[in-house]
């Protein structure tokens, strides 16, 4: 005997929400104004200004935009060249990475 087969109706394919990518042009943008702040010297007196915020609004600020904040304590710090450019590329392209929108699961 055999048996019939249903055709199976085809998946649909979902596509990424429309928050996805705007988090992930999010992520890019800020990380091109972090690289311009940075090659027009500029980073430095950010960071200054940052550090002379009150405590609660630095902690705010940390909260936020933690990628951009941690690269720019990394990149100010006293570390060497190679070390600091080495782990500012890292968070840049870490976080951007895991930012890219993906299909959403069934």
């Amino acid at each position: 005997m055999s048996e019939a087969t249903m055709p199976q109706p085809r998946a649909r394919r979902r596509h990424a929400s429309l928050g996805a990518w705007l988090w992930f042009l999010w992520m890019i943008g800020m990380w091109v104004v972090f690289f311009a702040l940075l090659f027009a010297g500029r980073l430095d007196e950010l960071w200054s200004a940052i550090r002379d915020f009150p405590l609660v609004l630095q902690i705010v600020l940390w909260v936020v935009f933690l990628p951009w904040m941690l690269g720019t304590a990394v990149w100010t710090s006293s570390w060497g060249e190679g070390p600091r450019v080495l782990l500012v590329v890292c968070f840049a392209v870490g976080w951007t990475l895991i930012s890219i929108p993906r299909r959403r699961k069934a």
